[in-house]
């Protein structure tokens, strides 16, 4: 046997025999434990404490900004007093309004350069004449804009006292114009002339006991007799969305007499009554009830006179102005369509709570966005049946319409907001 002391053979530790020396390294008793990791565990506890306040206090916060929202909705009056109603299901697009492209050839002319021409008149002499967002009236001659009216005052800084050009017609050589917020101008074509025919705030003129609000359309017969809209008594153009959703019968048809200076109240308690347009003969008047989605009949001669129907109903979207087409029966703008099976503001009609509930939540711009970008035209005959239409699925041409004007096989297409005007010719889709 050697004299050297021979070193004992490696032993080989198991996991348990390490992870008990792991622990003795790290106990906490007396003056054995670690002073570092003391310093780091307080360190830990003082931030998930400091973490768990803050949590604390923004759920408090949060919970307080709920509670002072919910008392805000409920004890603010909403801008509206919504009615309850219920529509027909909206048509499906088959037949003739089966789905199609063909608003998509249309060309979009002055583009940027004026905004907001809802209507459109044409001169025998194919001069175009519209009223703009800007309270402007204009005549467009090729590229050419002229300014021949204005709806306000010079220095105006609201839609209101710059006055909002809507229907416009041309009767006898002048330019008939309809001022949402005021009346009923006459302005020459040439622009050197301008007089107002109808004050309607003339506080001598309250039909109904109504002040009226928001003027929208007109036309005129060949004696002179100026039948127009009133499409609220509540609410004026520029918040056009509240009586929309409000949908109660705020609006009203009326006559004016050029030569007798006469106003009459022909129907009453339409719901937002917008285009207007005499048949050929003149035997009735047509009126676009927008939130009804519908057109209503006045008869102005024979064994119907005085009273009226409906000429059109259940239509594919919300009607806008309609106007005669020279082969017969009627161009029909759709300010937005009606989508089948589910139509946002359709379903909404029985909940006149939650339609009130959206005003208060939601700012004004928002509301205008649940309108659907779907372009459509319709066609009626004399009958009021839906014969053809002409459409842009999404709206990537034309998102929305409010009139078509036909002149010498070319389609001139308005729109409220719209920074263009639509120009077809119809050659390529008839």
């Amino acid at each position: 046997m050697s004299g050297v002391e021979s070193s004992p053979p490696d032993v080989e530790e198991t996991p348990d025999e390490m992870e008990s020396e792991t622990m003795d390294a790290f106990t906490l008793d007396g003056d054995s434990a670690d002073p570092n990791y003391s310093s780091l565990v307080d360190t830990i506890t003082t931030r998930i404490s400091s973490a768990s306040s803050v949590c604390k206090r923004s759920v408090q916060l949060i919970s307080l900004l709920l509670v002072v929202m919910i008392a805000v909705i409920v004890s603010y009056s909403p801008p509206i007093r919504p009615v309850t109603f219920r529509m027909p299901p909206a048509p499906k697009l088959t037949g003739p309004l089966t789905e199609n492209n063909r608003l998509r050839s249309t060309q979009q002319i002055l583009k940027s350069r004026i905004v907001g021409p809802e209507s459109i008149a044409i001169g025998s002499d194919g001069t175009l004449y519209t009223g703009l967002a800007n309270g402007k009236i204009v005549s467009v001659r090729g590229k050419v804009i002229t300014e021949i009216g204005y709806t306000g005052h010079v220095h105006c800084s609201s839609e209101e006292t710059c006055g909002r050009p809507l229907g416009v017609r041309i009767h006898n050589e002048s330019l008939y114009v309809i001022n949402a917020y005021k009346g009923i101008l006459k302005v020459s074509l040439n622009g050197d002339s301008q007089q107002m025919l109808v004050n309607m705030k003339d506080e001598s003129i309250r039909l109904n006991n109504r002040q009226t609000r928001f003027l929208n359309d007109l036309d005129i017969s060949s004696a002179g007799v100026i039948y127009f809209t009133d499409s609220s008594s509540r609410h004026s153009r520029e918040y056009n969305i509240y009586e929309f959703l409000e949908a109660g019968p705020h609006g009203t048809l009326f006559s004016y007499n050029m030569l007798t200076h006469e106003i009459k109240v022909l129907i009453s308690g339409l719901h937002f009554p917008n285009g207007v347009q005499l048949a050929p003969d003149e035997s009735y008047v047509l009126v676009a009830e927008c939130t009804r989605a519908r057109i209503v009949r006045y008869w102005l001669r024979g064994e119907l006179t005085g009273t009226w129907d409906y000429f059109a109903v259940n239509l594919p979207g919300y009607p806008d102005n309609i106007r005669r087409r020279e082969s017969g029966g009627y161009w029909l703008g759709m300010a937005a369509i009606r989508r089948h099976p589910f139509s946002l503001v359709d379903s909404l009609a029985p909940y006149p709570q939650v339609r009130a509930t959206l005003t208060k939540i939601l700012p004004y711009f928002l509301l205008r966005s649940l309108a659907s970008q779907y372009g459509m035209v319709v066609v009626l005959d004399e009958f009021g049946n839906i014969m053809d239409s002409l459409q842009d699925p999404g709206g990537l041409v034309i998102p929305s319409s409010s009139e078509i004007a036909e002149h010498d096989g070319v389609l001139y297409i308005g729109s409220y907001y719209s920074s263009f005007i639509g120009k077809l010719r119809l050659k390529d889709e008839f």
